[in-house]
């Protein structure tokens, strides 16, 4: 039994469709995003992801009861089979065509989707820096056979409550990059949180649990095979040319200055700003016609400058990168699962020089929304995302890295059907190394020498989860059933219906179940690694900056950190 063309349309030789011998266990190969990130996570664990949530819960003997949970937990894997997947190393199962291994995923449905779930779900006391301390810099929590993982703490000193009916609350959600990206996890957590707030009773739980999945629906196929293809042979290479000509505008010259102190050591602080001063900051970006993801460039711009004291010896620009997401660029599926690695990157370049005043601020923001709008609405938008991948996935195949350990599932794959791909990751489309080689200079074949491209680092901007969470999830006893505050808005579908509105409830009928009082994610770091995370929640603006502290010069990071607290202060709190 093969699944490949019920799984979407074949994108040239991107056909990333499930398969299966059997009809019960099904395969695929990782695409090229998938693949790019899935080979340094399987040695180290670089780049799993974490979400981290506090809350407080109502009645807690019954929402948070360990069985309630783990039944809620299987329900979501169960609507996102990827988090029940496995990765495996095999060249003599027949799915590789080629004589060396090739990672792909297999999924075997569960026996038991409970006791499945209980494997991935643990249950302790560690306190939010701890359990964030651990999974950062303590030995990997996934692997190839758990994809995800989560855990529920009842810290040991927990703050103190001003009801005496109210339990406090630690939540960890862990999965590895390469299946998803940070959406994914927010998504994930408000769905298992409104779950578990839910009417159902543990009866009504299990009869949901044991109902028939349908895995062909469930499984999503690789990003590449739903990027929308050029089929003329003329569009594909005015492809090519605008992907070069991008590279080409793209020069950075400034880079941390990494230096190997001690052992690994990600560390991570955040910054959050009152209400009041997020509103002062949001409205500001409204009036200068940039929203704050476009002005967190330009103060990190700003920092950059004033903590960088050699940066009037640079004359190339800062160039820093962000990803994108492309599920709105994707083909339709019929999948629900919003459980897929959907993402792209660009690059943003802004003058190394401090702006000198606060409307040359304002202007260097409306030019990264310039920078960004350009990438956005590109009609090479999908073919530069295609061609980034393929990229990204030949850079690692390249690196030379070591296979990762055999696993001991390689009687599972005797059951598989050959496959029709030749290979995990497509071949890199033939392009010259430099525009250069394109646009040449008239007075002869002399070409001008590649200008720096180098990035000072990555911002991951979140946006207002505002409209993913619910703050306030509430229960009414006398019509059983629960409501959330305020309807998810989020831009791909989720398998769990909507609620009904908070309004359609007599007052006296709410009672509050579960508040969520933040929210972090971050993702294990590389040594040297730095990621900054940029987020709204709970009407608050949320900065965090996760870094490997012994991998900087001493008191670098610290020194840009400091600048980048003052600069949202001097130029988007207190300037008028």
């Amino acid at each position: 039994m093969t699944l490949e063309n019920t799984r979407g349309s074949d994108n040239g030789n991107h056909s990333k469709g499930w398969s299966s011998r059997n009809g019960r266990d099904y395969y695929r190969h990782l695409g090229a995003s998938e693949y790019a990130y899935y080979i340094p996570a399987s040695h180290n664990g670089l780049n799993d992801m974490f979400l981290h949530s506090s809350f407080t819960v109502k009645l807690k003997t019954t929402v948070m009861d360990p069985l309630r949970i783990a039944l809620c937990w299987a329900l979501i894997r169960s609507r996102h089979p990827l988090l029940m997947a496995k990765v495996i190393w095999d060249r003599n199962s027949g799915v590789s065509q080629t004589a060396d291994e090739e990672p792909y995923f297999w999924f075997s449905p569960p026996k038991n989707k409970l006791k499945e779930s209980k494997e991935s779900l643990i249950f302790n006391n560690l306190s939010k820096d701890e359990l964030i301390s651990n999974y950062l810099n303590g030995p990997r929590t996934l692997s190839d056979e758990r994809m995800s993982y989560l855990v529920i703490s009842t810290p040991s000193h927990p703050e103190p409550s001003t009801d005496d009916d109210e339990g406090n609350y630690d939540l960890l959600m862990c999965a590895p990059h390469f299946i998803g990206d940070g959406a994914s996890l927010h998504q994930c957590t408000h769905e298992l949180l409104a779950l578990l707030a839910s009417p159902q009773t543990t009866h009504d739980l299990m009869q949901s649990l044991i109902q028939p999945s349908n895995w062909v629906e469930l499984l999503p196929p690789a990003l590449e095979s739903r990027l929308p293809a050029l089929s003329s042979g003329i569009g594909k290479a005015a492809a090519k040319v605008n992907f070069l000509q991008t590279l080409h505008k793209e020069i950075g010259g400034h880079t941390l200055r990494r230096q190997e102190r001690g052992p690994q050591q990600t560390v991570m602080v955040e910054k959050s700003f009152s209400e009041e001063n997020t509103v002062k900051i949001l409205a500001k970006c409204k009036q200068n016609d940039v929203t704050i993801n476009h002005a967190l460039f330009a103060l990190c711009n700003v920092a950059w400058g004033h903590s960088n004291l050699n940066f009037k010896a640079i004359k190339y620009p800062v160039m820093m990168y962000t990803a994108l997401n492309l599920r709105p660029y994707l083909t339709p599926h019929p999948s629900s699962t919003y459980w897929f690695l959907a993402l792209t990157y660009f690059n943003v370049v802004l003058p190394s020089f401090v702006p000198a005043t606060i409307a040359a601020f304002w202007k260097r923001s409306r030019s990264v929304k310039a920078q960004t709008r350009k990438v956005v609405q590109s009609p090479f938008l999908p073919s530069r995302a295609m061609i980034g991948a393929q990229k990204r996935a030949a850079r690692v195949r390249s690196s030379s890295l070591p296979a990762p350990t055999k696993k001991s599932s390689s009687s599972n794959c005797g059951s598989t059907a050959d496959s029709t791909d030749s290979s995990v990751v497509d071949p890199v489309l033939s392009l010259p190394a430099s525009i250069n080689n394109v646009l040449q200079v008239t007075s002869g074949t002399v070409e001008f020498p590649p200008a720096p491209s180098a990035a000072l680092f990555g911002l991951s901007l979140i946006g207002n989860l505002d409209n993913i969470y619910t703050q306030t999830t509430s229960y009414s006893r006398e019509k059983s059933h629960s409501t959330i505050s305020s309807a998810p808005s989020f831009p791909f579908p989720s398998a769990a219906p909507a609620p009904p509105s908070i309004q359609d409830l007599p007052p006296t009928d709410r009672i509050q179940i579960i508040t969520i009082h933040t929210v972090t994610t971050a993702s294990r770091q590389k040594p040297g690694g730095l990621l900054l995370l940029e987020h709204t929640f709970a009407k608050k603006l949320w900065l965090h900056l996760c870094w490997d502290v012994n991998g900087f010069e001493a008191g670098h990071i610290e020194s840009f950190w400091e600048c980048l607290e003052d600069a949202v202060e001097e130029l988007l709190i207190s300037s008028n």
